[in-house]
């Protein structure tokens, strides 16, 4: 079913289309509030803070259309409020094997123990940026948002989104240059060429 029809009918009482949207919305939304906050049990309390904020004010959304943007901008003002509630940001540790598919078959152990590294890497770095510029990589690459809707969900302008992935890229470079001397930079490399 169409996800503006979905949260139609969830404004009009349907629990089963806020079961589905919860559904729809959990996996993706559980690796960016990781990725965030950087702790898998802040992660799972900004995931479900966040559901619960959607579920109080769900009647407020006046565009059915535009939910994913205002979900993303809730999500992500309860991970910031974690952040400073840490007073810290928290080291990502390896989100992926409990979020990401499994590896194909047809790939040898080494490529993939190379792999694994060179995201581990590009993790860390990603860590190591200021908050707002981890939380426009971390929605632009990891969850595929636009810059629009970046833009709506953090409540900055696109240009400033923009700029944010701009200077994240750049340190981002430095970072990983620093790191092996970029191995772990073709995999920034990789994800560079979608912007």
């Amino acid at each position: 079913m169409e996800e503006a029809r979905l949260v139609e009918l969830w404004q009009a009482g349907d629990e089963a289309a806020f079961a589905e949207l919860y559904q729809l919305y959990k996996t993706p939304a559980i690796r960016a509030a990781y990725l965030i906050t950087g702790s898998q049990c802040d992660s799972e309390n900004v995931l479900q803070d966040t559901f619960l904020k959607c579920y109080q004010s769900i009647g407020s959304l006046r565009d059915a259309g535009g939910f994913k943007s205002w979900f993303y901008r809730i999500l992500t003002r309860t991970a910031w409020d974690y952040c400073k509630k840490r007073d810290r940001e928290s080291p990502v540790a390896d989100v992926f094997d409990a979020y990401q598919a499994k590896e194909p078959k047809a790939r040898s152990s080494l490529d993939i123990l190379a792999e694994r590294e060179r995201e581990r890497e590009l993790l860390a770095a990603i860590d190591r940026l200021p908050l707002k510029q981890k939380t426009v990589v971390i929605l632009y690459y990891y969850n595929e948002l636009s810059v629009g809707e970046i833009a709506a969900a953090t409540g900055a302008l696109a240009g400033t989104v923009k700029s944010r992935l701009f200077m994240a890229r750049q340190n981002l470079r430095g970072l990983l240059a620093d790191a092996e001397k970029g191995e772990a930079y073709h995999e920034l490399s990789k994800i560079s060429k979608r912007a």
